[in-house]
């Protein structure tokens, strides 16, 4: 019986290499027994690559089983309420956002779209539940569309205009101080509260602040120059 001399491990007498280290079989004692079979095997097999249609298969038949599943169970076991539209809801969302992955050549702006359609279809699940005062058309609904506009326009910003990385954190601090004006906004007019701007022009602030760096740093060359330099960008 041999051991390999780097790592220790024991090796087969027909090993003239330790398979794990890959270090050389030396041992007087015990020569390479070479007529023996293999305790593995000699070649090496090849898996092919999955096709993109295998996955898309698995993953839809896998959210739409459970889907279903929960259906049943909440139709004929779990009847004291409709707790499967939840997950229902996130098995269609889900699916929504693998679509890029399931259609390759899918554009991005539509994907953006239908996120934005699956968030709010989510959010609209919750409200036919727990209805409330109407928190969906006044508040989750106007932020589910803003928030896909948004994302939508740092999309083209990014692949039509070819946006730089100072370009884009200047064009994502802008939307996050309008996001947050909005929540604001949105929320006063659901509470029936007048309308204004309190804790968001703090955020809205910030935001004007580092824009106005990163604007300035853009159109100066050799400061945007040494940023880039020094951040490696």
């Amino acid at each position: 019986m041999s051991y390999c001399v780097n790592c220790g491990v024991e090796l087969d007498k027909t090993c003239s290499v330790c398979p794990l280290c890959n270090t050389g079989v030396h041992n007087p004692k015990q020569p390479v027994d070479r007529e023996a079979p293999a305790p593995f095997p000699a070649k090496r097999g090849y898996a092919g690559p999955v096709q993109r249609t295998d996955v898309t298969l698995l993953i839809s038949i896998v959210l739409a089983v459970t889907g279903c599943v929960c259906g049943l169970l909440n139709l004929f076991v779990f009847q004291k309420s409709h707790w499967s539209l939840y997950v229902i809801g996130g098995c269609v969302l889900l699916w929504v956002f693998c679509l890029p992955v399931f259609f390759h050549g899918m554009s991005p702006y539509v994907s953006i779209l239908l996120d934005g359609a699956g968030i709010a279809m989510c959010f609209g699940i919750i409200a036919w539940l727990h209805p409330g005062n109407g928190w969906y058309l006044r508040l989750a609904f106007p932020l589910s569309v803003l928030t896909t506009v948004l994302v939508l326009l740092f999309a083209i910003w990014v692949r039509q205009f070819h946006g730089s990385v100072l370009s884009c954190s200047a064009l994502a601090l802008g939307e996050v101080a309008v996001f947050t004006m909005a929540v604001e906004l949105l929320v006063d007019l659901m509470q029936k509260d007048p309308p204004g701007i309190t804790w968001s022009a703090i955020v809205l602030t910030c935001c004007v602040i580092i824009d106005a760096a990163l604007i300035t740093i853009i159109r100066r060359t050799r400061l945007r120059e040494e940023v880039r330099r020094r951040m490696h960008i």
